[in-house]
């Protein structure tokens, strides 16, 4: 038995650690995922009374459900899979220079293949009221520019994708010696991106990855690349400014978009498309598409047919699903409730700005103008992009057509966004979404309704369990407006240096301790990198902290039913293969050290667990760190 004092996370859940299976079609199991996998099960539910006839359509739903026919019949899936892939293919196919490559390569993006240019329309960060064009690498193929540091690991990754790929396009037309030689080249042109590109950890500082360029003066940069051309093409105007995220990346790109490697380029951007459209074909070649990333996070197994078919489904609805949900099986009486929640511990915010002592006048009235300018959004939203709304599935389609049509509705919506005003109304994520975000662009919280149940909350179980659940998580999204990344943006999303310079210097101290409590520490052998991570681990803690302190504030409080629940709701059994992918990509520290880690800096811990200097849990007070 595992002591309270030795290992907080293990003592709360590990016997249901030791009873708990990892689905064989899952990397991970826990409260995340069975709280998804329960949501996933209703909607399957009501999809089957629709398709009955037991229950009637509502009218919202007729084209999820008329397509969920197309991504479910197997049996016309399997039908004429090399020709739906040879004419899918051949815009490409019939380039056959770097000149006629520039030359059709905004019309490649407008119609919805991944190219070799990798950009975005978003926000500009230092004016939020408009949005602009970004530019930043191509995906790579290895989770992280730094996994291809390791030559023994890299190559037996690379070496399961190069087998799935080739199996691929063999399955789909090509011959053997094509499909060879088709992944040496795409191979070449990932090395070529990967030792230009930036790593997670250097990405994961994103107010330092702004940086606007007149085109003029970026065209002038790649002489053998026709850039302005193709942005011209695809914006229907002439481009004066771009934004670069990716600076090294785009530094050295000249060495990348050249006649040279044209043929590496094509091939990388035709396996891209084989990529994209293969889980939409016959039931091995989904099972197949799936392999490298199954291998990566050590799944045992695809999911069976039926349950990828909602999924692929799904997908394409998310949105009107999602609201769907929320309308249907969200109330008023938990919406109302955790709205109220919300509010206790912005309140908490308040108070601390007022009592602060390690921050002078002028940067906390600053920082009450954010808090106050935060807005939030609970259950599901109010307003959806009329091209989902509008999405119409034509049932004289294939289901490749269908999906074709879908995209290049989607890039044109996208596309459209350039040079608009960024509409606050468009959630980040589905209703039906077990999660939440903070987005510093709108300086917005948002709360979908997926994850106001058990085990973040539940109206029948005590404040202090519910504080600790879904609390902790809304005092986490409200600490994202502070932290390492958040706190350089103003109310308005902006980007600006709006603290004293003294006062951020403090404030960087402060989280470099965070920093370091996590650099280092281990997760299934791999070491957890505490830059990569202190953003939201400086979210945990002050989300735990806040979250406590509005606890607290009831008669009732049950300082046990605060940590246990904060325990459980990350409780996970997960594959290491999983957990060593997610300490290289992942902006979020593992599960237990979520817990573990951020425990250890409140006093009240130690006092209710009788923690002592012998026990694992210890923190000696000198070293426990708070912030906000």
């Amino acid at each position: 038995m595992v002591r309270l004092q030795n290992d907080f996370y293990e003592a709360i859940n590990g016997d249901w650690i030791d009873q708990a299976t990892i689905p064989a079609d899952k990397p991970a199991t826990g409260g995340f995922y069975d709280l998804i996998e329960d949501i996933e099960q209703l909607e399957r539910q009501e999809l089957a009374d629709f398709e009955s006839g037991k229950k009637p359509i509502p009218a919202t739903l007729k084209n999820f459900v008329a397509f969920h026919k197309l991504t479910s019949n197997w049996n016309q899936r399997q039908q004429g899979i090399q020709q739906i892939v040879t004419q899918y293919l051949a815009p490409l196919q019939e380039i056959t220079n770097w000149s006629a490559w520039q030359t059709n390569a905004g019309q490649l993006i407008k119609d919805a293949y991944t190219t070799e240019l990798a950009f975005g329309i978003s926000p500009d960060s230092k004016n939020t009221a408009i949005n602009e064009l970004w530019l930043t690498a191509p995906d790579i193929i290895l989770p992280d520019t730094t996994s291809y540091d390791d030559p023994e690991s890299s190559q037996q990754l690379l070496a399961v994708w190069s087998k799935m790929v080739k199996e691929i396009l063999v399955k789909v037309g090509f011959d053997q010696a094509t499909a060879d030689q088709m992944v040496d080249q795409a191979l070449a042109f990932d090395h070529l991106i990967a030792n230009r590109s930036s790593s997670n950890e250097e990405m994961s500082d994103y107010w330092k990855n702004y940086h606007p360029t007149d085109l003029v003066d970026l065209q002038k940069q790649l002489p053998e690349y026709d850039l302005s051309a193709t942005l011209t093409e695809i914006l229907d105007s002439s481009v004066e400014k771009v934004i670069i995220s990716d600076a090294k990346f785009w530094d050295k790109a000249a060495e990348i978009y050249q006649a040279k490697n044209f043929e590496a380029i094509k091939a990388w951007t035709m396996i891209q498309a084989v990529l994209e459209i293969a889980p939409f074909l016959s039931n091995d070649l989904r099972v197949l598409a799936g392999q490298y990333q199954r291998t990566l996070s050590g799944t045992a197994e695809a999911s069976e047919p039926q349950k990828s078919a909602f999924r692929q489904a799904h997908a394409f609805f998310a949105s009107v699903v999602g609201l769907w949900y929320g309308e249907n099986f969200f109330g008023p009486q938990a919406k109302a409730d955790v709205t109220k929640m919300v509010k206790s511990i912005i309140k908490v915010y308040e108070q601390r700005f007022e009592h602060n002592d390690w921050l002078t006048p002028a940067t906390l009235e600053k920082a009450k103008v954010k808090l106050n300018a935060l807005t939030i959004k609970v259950g599901y939203p109010d307003f959806i992009p009329d091209y989902l709304v509008n999405r119409t599935v034509d049932p004289e389609q294939s289901l490749v057509d269908n999906i074709i049509r879908f995209s290049k509705e989607a890039v044109t919506y996208h596309l459209s966004k350039w040079h608009q005003k960024p509409n606050a109304e468009v959630w980040g994520m589905s209703a039906d979404t077990v999660n939440a975000y903070y987005s510093p662009d709108f300086n917005q919280i948002v709360f979908p309704a997926a994850i106001l149940q058990a085990p973040f909350y539940q109206l029948n179980q005590s404040a202090s369990a519910n504080f600790g659940g879904i609390g902790t998580v809304i005092a986490h999204e409200i600490t994202h407006a502070f932290d390492t990344n958040g706190a350089r943006f103003d109310e308005h999303g902006n980007l600006h240096e709006w603290w004293q310079p003294s006062d951020f210097k403090n404030f960087e101290a402060r989280t470099k301790l965070i920093e370091e409590q996590f650099d280092g520490l281990e997760s299934a052998g791999a070491e957890i990198n505490g830059h990569l991570t202190v953003s939201e681990n400086v979210a945990d803690l002050g989300g735990i902290s806040a979250a406590l302190t509005a606890a607290q504030a009831d008669p009732e409080f049950n300082v046990h039913d605060f940590f246990e629940n904060q325990a459980q709701i990350w409780r996970q059994k997960a594959s290491d293969d999983y957990l060593k992918l997610l300490a290289s990509i992942d902006v979020h520290a593992p599960a237990k050290l979520r817990v573990n880690v951020p425990v250890t800096n409140f006093d009240l811990f130690f006092d209710t667990y009788q923690v002592q200097k012998r026990d694992g849990m210890w923190r000696e007070p000198a070293d426990r760190v708070q912030i906000w």
